[in-house]
């Protein structure tokens, strides 16, 4: 019984030892999360108090000026507490340099102060979302660490209980068992936590330090997944308020243009081009906002008939408005073949890879869009179908959209389905890119359960593939 008693004993401690790290961890990475966004608030706060008081001059605006630095530096003083390792970041003390010299700024009448605070309004935004990336950075290495240890803690549970002596295997593999599968339980809810999967409710059995743990891991999905609805919300709301007083704006310049009021200089029209140009990005960020914060709500699960043809008609149509006949060439099948799927989502799709070859296409060439029907064999390998086929030997049918641009550089390949990420190469035309074109490609690719695959070499070109199954 002495193996069974020290193998025992010995799982208990490594156990009980993860489970009070585990509860550290987690208190430990809604304290960071909460100071985060606290920073960025108090940012928010001291421009906008600073705004404030060059428009009404009012003293008392000062003080909260003031209330508002002294605040974000405690803020940052707990940041720098909660992780030593920040203690001299060059982002930290950029934060309180810059509200420091905002607070300075707003107090001395200067001939160039509207300028200089509008740079220091900018510089402070910029360092406060690089320190959020930061930190975000640390929440996941702290998680990834957490799910490593959890792993390790397994195996020497595990080796442990092979050592003891075989009369006492039986009652010791038994024990392991149930601790195994909690462990695994918690190692899979960490990883899901640091996937950003936050829709499964998490659930742990077993010994009580570990059910206690699986309760204070769902407490923190519950706020992650409560704080990402409020951003979504946010941005739903701002977007949509933009809207009103952006179409008012283009509205304006477009009878300013017309010369409606009165007739206008060529220096003035400029200015009116100009003035459209940054409306349109605008508009289109704006309409990309929408439409990711739309695909990240999720979309109704129905399914339409599809003429791939007359959508790619419609869209290139659009996009003909502002591109020249001949600057770019575009291909597409000239049989109008009908597909089923999410008509919204494949809408999405086609649209902003579209977009995006159009854009990134040199002068003269070539966008190409194909589709067909395909099966994938065991391996999930596409294999496409010969056009004499009967299309009901198909279950999947395939969708690309390939141009002979730029190409994509191989360590961009995946950061580029992230979320505001804006790759080097740049876009051609006066629009410039949101950088959301392609995560809304692939948000809407995994809605539909469809695969997608990017092959693309620098100066060779690019190619998306999409297969989507048929239901």
């Amino acid at each position: 019984m002495l193996p069974l008693i020290i193998a025992i004993t010995y799982a208990v401690w490594e156990m009980s030892s993860q489970a009070r790290a585990q509860q550290r961890l987690v208190m430990d990475q809604a304290q960071i999360s909460h100071l985060s966004v606290s920073s960025q608030e108090l940012s928010k706060e001291i421009e906008r108090a600073a705004r404030q008081y060059q428009l009404l001059k009012d003293p008392s605006l000062l003080e909260i000026l003031q209330i508002k630095q002294h605040q974000l530096l405690e803020s940052l003083n707990k940041i720098k507490a909660q992780l030593p390792a920040l203690a001299n970041d060059e982002l930290i003390k950029a934060i309180g340099s810059i509200s420091e010299d905002i607070n300075t700024s707003s107090r001395n009448n200067t001939a160039n102060q509207s300028q200089d605070l509008e740079l220091l309004y900018t510089k402070l935004k910029k360092t406060n979302n690089s320190l959020n990336a930061k930190l975000t950075d640390s929440i996941q290495t702290s998680l990834e660490h957490a799910e490593q240890e959890l792993n390790n803690v397994l195996w020497r549970v595990l080796i442990t209980g092979l050592l003891a002596l075989p009369a006492s295997l039986l009652l010791l593999g038994a024990s392991s068992l149930i601790v195994s599968r909690s462990i695994r339980k918690l190692s899979l809810a960490i990883h899901h936590l640091g996937e950003r999967r936050w829709d499964k409710e998490i659930s742990i059995e077993g010994p009580s330090d570990l059910i206690e743990l699986g309760h204070r891991l769902e407490w923190m999905r519950h706020q992650l997944l409560t704080t990402e609805q409020q951003k979504s919300q946010f941005t739903q709301h701002i977007t949509h308020e933009l809207k009103s007083p952006l179409a008012a704006i283009m509205d304006a310049q477009a009878l300013l243009a017309d010369q409606i009021p009165g007739s206008i200089n060529d220096q003035q029209m400029a200015v009116l081009d100009i003035l459209r140009t940054q409306a349109e990005n605008l508009q289109e960020l704006i309409q990309q906002l929408l439409n990711f914060n739309a695909i990240s709500q999720g979309v109704d699960a129905h399914n339409d008939q599809i003429d791939l043809h007359f959508l790619c008609q419609k869209l290139i149509s659009r996009y003909r408005s502002f591109l020249p006949e001949a600057a770019i060439q575009i291909n597409y099948k000239d049989k109008g073949d009908t597909v089923i799927g999410n008509s919204q989502l494949v809408e999405m799709i086609l649209s902003n890879l579209l977009s995006n070859a159009i854009h990134f296409s040199r002068e003269g060439g070539s966008v190409r869009v194909h589709w067909g029907d395909c099966n994938i064999d065991k391996n999930g390998k596409l294999i496409k179908s010969d056009d004499k086929a009967n299309p009901n030997h198909y279950s999947h049918w395939w969708l690309q959209v390939s141009d002979d641009g730029p190409g994509i550089a191989p360590e961009e390949q995946e950061a580029i389905f992230r979320p505001f990420y804006q790759g080097k190469n740049k876009r051609h035309g006066s629009l410039k890119g949101s950088g959301i074109g392609l995560a809304i490609v692939k948000a809407c690719a995994e809605q539909a359960k469809a695969t997608l695959n990017l092959n693309s070499k620098p100066n060779e070109g690019t190619e998306f593939t999409l297969c989507f199954p048929k239901q």
